[in-house]
């Protein structure tokens, strides 16, 4: 009786979670306005950072313009202009969150960037219609730079 009640319950899982997704990606396409920039420079490790410099930076810092396959950037971080296009893909994992699963998308930008995305407050279908992402690249254990960006859509 309960295999069945589970088989039966398995589509509507696979459903919700790409129903999820495609929200993600209907956000996402559009011009984001990079608000704010952190950069946390330092030794990582698998559980922290031993950070040396942390540079935050806040106002017009530059844009992110999704398309259907390609997103064009601009942006300064730390008086360094990162420019170009790329095709993306947004991901999305399941991930136990105390007694339930939560959403954790992943942004990958083409040879650039591969990012923690998370849709406005991260509560449940807080992608849909998103107006407000932060995106989180963090790097493998040694030296290396975390960077935080706070992005709003115009």
């Amino acid at each position: 009786m309960k295999r069945m009640l589970i088989l039966n319950l398995l589509p509507f899982l696979f459903l919700s979670c790409s129903k999820d997704l495609e929200q993600g990606e209907e956000s996402l396409t559009g011009t984001w306005n990079i608000t704010y920039i952190k950069s946390i420079y330092g030794e990582f490790f698998t559980n922290g950072v031993d950070p040396t410099e942390v540079l935050e930076e806040d106002g017009d810092l530059g844009t992110f313009l999704f398309g259907e396959e390609t997103v064009d950037f601009n942006f300064v971080r730390n008086d360094t202009l990162y420019a170009g296009s790329a095709v993306w893909k947004l991901d999305l994992e399941k991930v136990r969150s105390g007694f339930f699963r939560s959403n954790a998308f992943s942004l990958f930008i083409e040879d650039n960037f591969v990012f923690d995305a998370q849709f406005g407050d991260a509560t449940r279908n807080a992608e849909k219609k998103a107006t407000v992402l932060s995106l989180s690249e963090l790097p493998m254990e040694g030296p290396g730079v975390a960077i935080v960006m706070e992005l709003t859509k115009l």
